[in-house]
């Protein structure tokens, strides 16, 4: 389980210093798209753990383009029946699935009932940081009584 391929889809990639550092570092593959047709191109040969969408994109919105990525990227724990293209990940089939976050630059209710009613796995706002997406993938611990 974890993080292990990342993908951006955002016009400036600039904004994901700590994902570029832990990718240098082998910790994950990280892969950009700048818009949102790339986006979907890619999706459909190549699933990743967690897809981090920027609220805009050049060509079209953030949000519109999860109408277009959700019929080939998994939702974990959310839609289980989405169809996903195969991946050359080390676990096939095994731990969660990926997971679409929409990240946008400042924070709007509106824009976080919309991301979450759609489905996605979470709605982050910049800066975000490796550590967070990790953690929103991360299974939490059972509470433990004593």
């Amino acid at each position: 389980m974890g993080i292990n391929e990342i993908i951006v889809v955002d016009a400036t990639c600039d904004r994901y210093g700590d994902f570029v550092q832990a990718a240098q570092a082998g910790e994950v593959g990280l892969h950009f798209c700048v818009d949102g047709r790339s986006a979907v191109r890619l999706a459909r040969r190549f699933r990743a753990d967690a897809w981090l969408v920027a609220a805009e994109l050049p060509d079209m919105s953030g949000f519109d383009l999860l109408d277009m990525l959700s019929p080939h990227v998994l939702q974990g724990d959310v839609d289980p029946l989405l169809g996903g293209a195969s991946i050359s990940l080390d676990r096939v089939g095994h731990g969660r699935h990926a997971g679409i976050f929409i990240v946008s630059d400042s924070y709007r209710l509106e824009d976080e009932q919309r991301a979450l009613a759609s489905g996605v796995a979470g709605y982050l706002v910049r800066p975000i940081t490796l550590d967070v997406v990790r953690a929103t993938r991360t299974p939490a611990e059972p509470a433990v009584t004593v």
